[in-house]
């Protein structure tokens, strides 16, 4: 495995409750939003795909 050289991406804080209440929810629900918003971004333009790749390395 690579050592992480440098923090790349972004960084979010979730509430102790709020993540209790998603756990909650069946897991058939949780799967189909990430099928859901995988299903969006393979819709999106290549243009947005490379930003949103580029954010996630840290690159913007």
């Amino acid at each position: 495995m690579k050592a992480k050289k440098e923090e790349t991406g972004y960084t979010y804080h979730i509430e102790e409750n709020v993540l209790k209440e998603y756990q909650r929810k069946p897991l058939r629900l949780r799967l189909e939003w990430l099928y859901m918003g995988n299903c969006l971004r393979k819709g999106y333009d290549k243009k947005i795909k490379d930003l949103q790749d580029a954010f996630r390395k840290g690159q913007l």
